[in-house]
């Protein structure tokens, strides 16, 4: 019988004999380091998103997915608003080493400053419109131009409003009036 690797002895679970968990921590020398680890980041994605995150990625990924996965956790955790990416970019990625190192520890982490992770400590953001755009460049940069964003409301609205003159005018036309066949007419055109 094989006894469990230390990732699943604190998720309390059965290790098998191919365990996902068990080449993960290979890295981390230390048995204590290998279950806080496993813990920290069993209680930020949760026990079973844990597993599926890793278990995601082909074989020989999953040690690199572990360590992502815990460098993102305690970057997210520094810095909640640009993450491990933010640090990296802004020259504070040893924040993020440190916050992994205590987390072996079990130690908790610190976390930055609203004011500094907000005042320059991420990634460039461009500011993206989210509406729908449409796949022909052109016609999109013409409509914006326009000052048209919904082409298909107006029409809707127009073919609505010019079909119920229509039927005003054919209702009209029964009576006698000529005019019915005149605005079906220009039903039609438009």
């Amino acid at each position: 019988m094989r006894m469990s690797c230390n990732g699943c002895r604190v998720l309390r679970k059965g290790c098998s004999d191919d365990c996902s968990i068990r080449p993960c921590l290979a890295w981390i020398k230390s048995p204590e380091a290998q279950a806080n680890a496993t813990v920290f980041l069993a209680k930020f994605y949760g026990r079973a998103g844990l597993m599926n995150l890793i278990n995601a990625g082909p074989d020989h990924l999953r040690p690199g997915i572990f360590r992502s996965l815990l460098h993102e956790a305690c970057g997210r955790i520094v810095n909640p608003i640009y993450g491990s990416v933010g640090l990296l970019w802004s020259g504070n990625w040893q924040l993020c080493q440190a916050a992994v190192e205590a987390v072996m520890k079990g130690e908790p982490i610190t976390e930055m400053a609203t004011d500094a992770a907000t005042n320059g400590q991420g990634p460039p953001l461009k500011m993206y419109d989210i509406r729908h755009i449409s796949k022909d460049e052109s016609s999109a940069v013409a409509a914006a131009a326009a000052g048209l964003t919904d082409l298909k409301r107006p029409k809707a609205r127009r073919a609505k409003r010019l079909a119920a003159v229509a039927k005003a005018a054919e209702s009209e036309g029964k009576s006698g009036g000529g005019e019915a066949s005149h605005v079906s007419s220009l039903v039609w055109a438009l």
